[in-house]
C-alpha cells in the first residue's frame, strides 16, 4: 500500500513538472495586424494634342486584409535549438470563406510556414539547416527564403558567412535544379562596419547571374553615412540575352537631438537597351522600399513603390499600356523623423527619379509620403501612411503606347498592429 502512494505520488509530481520544462525550453513570440487600404489611380494620354483620359473599373479600391504571425525557438540541449514561424489567417477580407460566413483559416491554403531550421551552435562555429531567410546588402541585393543550409564561422572578430538554397527541385529531367549560393564577410574597422558579399543564381535551365557587392556603415557621432555598391553579370532568363546591373545607394542621415533626424539619399541603377537589368536575386521574400519609408510598417507593403534602381518597377502607371523593363533609375529623396511625444512618431519623405537609359524610356516621377505611429496601449501600436506618385512618360521609339502619358497615385494605409 505504501508503495502504490509512492509510485502515484511520484506520477502526479511528474504530471506537474512537464509544463513547467515545457515552458522553460520553449519561447514564443508574434505579432496580429489588422491593415486597411485606399487606393486611386488616374491616367491621361496624349496624341497629337489631343487629350483623353483612360478610365479603368479599378481606378479605386478600398480592402481590409490581416494577418495572425507566431514565432517560436525549443532550446533542445546547450547549443541545439529548433525555430519556427508560422502566418495564420492572411488574406484580404472577403477573399475566403466561398461566402458562407466561415472566414478565412478554414484550409490549409490561409496557414504558411515561413521558418523552420534546426541551429546548432559550438564555439565559433553556427550550421543552420531548413527553411529559413536569408539576406544580403543594405539594398537587399541578395534576398531569398527557401530550404537549404547556412554556415557562420568567426575568424578572430570577422564574421563569415555561406549559404546554399534549393530555389526549384524543378522535377524534370529536362532541366536541373534551381540553387542561390552566397558568402559574405564582415570585418569592423574601430566603429565602421564592411560587408563584403558574393551570390549565384540559377534557375536550372538559362539563367546564371552572379553578383558581386559590398555595403559600409559609418557613424560619426549624430552623422551616419550608409553604402553601397553592386554588380550582376551572368545570363537572364531570356535565351542568348545578357544579365546587368550596376547599382549604388548612398544615406547619410543626422540626429539634429533625440527627438529630430533628418536625411537625404541617392540611388543610381544603370539601364541598358540590350540587356536584362537585375536589381537583385533571389526571390524577394523580404523586400525593399525605401523610397516611402517614412517609419510605419506599411511602406513595404501593398503601397509600396518599387525598387529605385529601376523605374519600371514603380506603382503608378499600371493599366497604362506602358513596359520599361531595363530603363534604370537615378533620383534621390529627402526624408525627416519627428518624435513628437513619447507615445506619438511622425515621418515624411520627397523624392524624385527619372529614367537613367533614354532609349528604352523618358521617365520622370515625384513622390511624396507621410506617415504616423502611435502607440495605444502596452505592446499595441496604430500606423497610418498616405503617398502620392506623380509622373510622366514621353514616348520614344522604344515606348509601347500611342503618346504620351500623365499619371498620379493616391494610397492610403492604416493598420492596428500587437505584437506579443
Amino acid at each position: 500500500m505504501k508503495l502504490l502512494k509512492v509510485l502515484v505520488a511520484v506520477l502526479v509530481m511528474a504530471a506537474m513538472a512537464v509544463p513547467v520544462i515545457a515552458e522553460d525550453r520553449l519561447s514564443l513570440s508574434g505579432e496580429m495586424r489588422v491593415r486597411g487600404w485606399h487606393v486611386d489611380r488616374d491616367h491621361d494620354t496624349f496624341i497629337d494634342g489631343d487629350d483623353y483620359e483612360v478610365k479603368s473599373s479599378d481606378n479605386t479600391e478600398t480592402w481590409a486584409d490581416q494577418r495572425l504571425r507566431v514565432g517560436g525557438k525549443i532550446a533542445v540541449a546547450e547549443g541545439v535549438s529548433i525555430t519556427f514561424r508560422t502566418d495564420i489567417t492572411e488574406s484580404n477580407w472577403g477573399t475566403t470563406g466561398g461566402g458562407n460566413g466561415f472566414g478565412s483559416g478554414r484550409s490549409g491554403s490561409n496557414q504558411q510556414w515561413d521558418r523552420a531550421h534546426i541551429d546548432l551552435t559550438k564555439g565559433a562555429f553556427h550550421l543552420r539547416a531548413g527553411q529559413q531567410y536569408k539576406a544580403y546588402g543594405k539594398t537587399y541585393a541578395l534576398d531569398s527564403q527557401d530550404n537549404g543550409i547556412s554556415v557562420d564561422y568567426k575568424f578572430g572578430d570577422v564574421p563569415v558567412n555561406a549559404f546554399f538554397l534549393v530555389n526549384d527541385d524543378n522535377g524534370s529531367r529536362s532541366k536541373s535544379d534551381a540553387f542561390l549560393v552566397g558568402a559574405k564577410v564582415s570585418p569592423k574597422f574601430d566603429n565602421v562596419a564592411v560587408n563584403a558579399f558574393v551570390g549565384n543564381q540559377t534557375d536550372g535551365s538559362e539563367e546564371s547571374v552572379t553578383l558581386i557587392g559590398a555595403d559600409v556603415t559609418i557613424p560619426l557621432d549624430a552623422f551616419k553615412i550608409v553604402a553601397e555598391l553592386d554588380f550582376f553579370t551572368g545570363d537572364s532568363t531570356s535565351k542568348n540575352v545578357d544579365a546587368y546591373g550596376t547599382q549604388f545607394m548612398l544615406d547619410g542621415s543626422l540626429a539634429l537631438s533625440d527627438a529630430v533626424t533628418l536625411g537625404g539619399a541617392f540611388y543610381y541603377g544603370a539601364g541598358d537597351d540590350e540587356d536584362m537589368q537585375y536589381t537583385n536575386i533571389g526571390n524577394g521574400f523580404g523586400g525593399w522600399d525605401p523610397v516611402m519609408d517614412v517609419g510605419t510598417s506599411l511602406s513595404n507593403e501593398q503601397i509600396k513603390y518599387g525598387t529605385p534602381f529601376n523605374i519600371a518597377s514603380i506603382q503608378g502607371y499600371e493599366g497604362a499600356g506602358f513596359q520599361a523593363t531595363s530603363a534604370g533609375s537615378v533620383g534621390g529623396r529627402l526624408y525627416g523623423d519627428f518624435k513628437a511625444s513619447d507615445a506619438l512618431k511622425l515621418g515624411a519623405t520627397a523624392g524624385y527619379f527619372q529614367s537613367e537609359e533614354d532609349k528604352i524610356a523618358d521617365i520622370e516621377v515625384l513622390v511624396l509620403a507621410g506617415g504616423l505611429v502611435y502607440n495605444l496601449m502596452a505592446n499595441t501600436t496604430f500606423h497610418f501612411q498616405i503617398e502620392y506618385t506623380d509622373g510622366t512618360v514621353n514616348k520614344t521609339d522604344y515606348t509601347a503606347v500611342n503618346g504620351d502619358i500623365d499619371f498620379d497615385n493616391f494610397r492610403m494605409g492604416t493598420g492596428l498592429y500587437v505584437k506579443f
